[in-house]
């Protein structure tokens, strides 16, 4: 087996803001800690600058926006070789982070504005809360 040496180049905080907004499939991960430890969930999201939306239905994720002082969400993209599927390192391949803080929509406007978007619920049930990431920070890197 042939090994190749990576290098990993670090996004500036403009080009993971780019990758947020134009990463499709809209899916990531958000992170958190409770009081059983690490928890990661996958979300579809939107985002709008440094601000990133999601949808929930009650339960853990929500409390999570009520309580933690800090969330993570991640996106990532890696090239893969068709036949083999396995991991292929190039220019294309990809991760960013966001941190910041998770809180629940109220604002009616704001509200009507995401119910707008294309962010669309995984599951069908009838209490929908929508989530507002502000994001602090952002940190992404390029695999070369």
């Amino acid at each position: 087996m042939l090994l190749t040496r990576t290098s990993m180049n670090e996004l500036s905080s403009d080009e993971c803001l780019d990758l947020l907004m134009t990463h499709r499939p809209r899916v990531g991960r958000l992170a958190y800690d409770d009081a059983g430890g690490p928890v990661v969930f996958p979300m579809d999201y939107i985002a709008d600058g440094k601000l990133i939306y999601f949808h929930t239905a009650p339960g853990s994720t929500l409390l999570a926006a009520l309580e933690m002082r800090q969330v993570t969400f991640e996106i990532d993209h890696v090239e893969h070789q068709p036949e083999t599927r396995t991991p292929v390192v190039r220019e294309q391949s990809w991760s960013v982070l966001a941190f910041g803080r998770l809180r629940t929509l109220t604002d009616e406007d704001e509200l009507a504005q995401v119910r707008e978007s294309p962010l669309r619920p995984w599951a069908h049930d009838e209490d929908r809360y929508y989530l507002r990431m502000d994001v602090a920070t952002l940190a992404g890197r390029r695999f070369v």
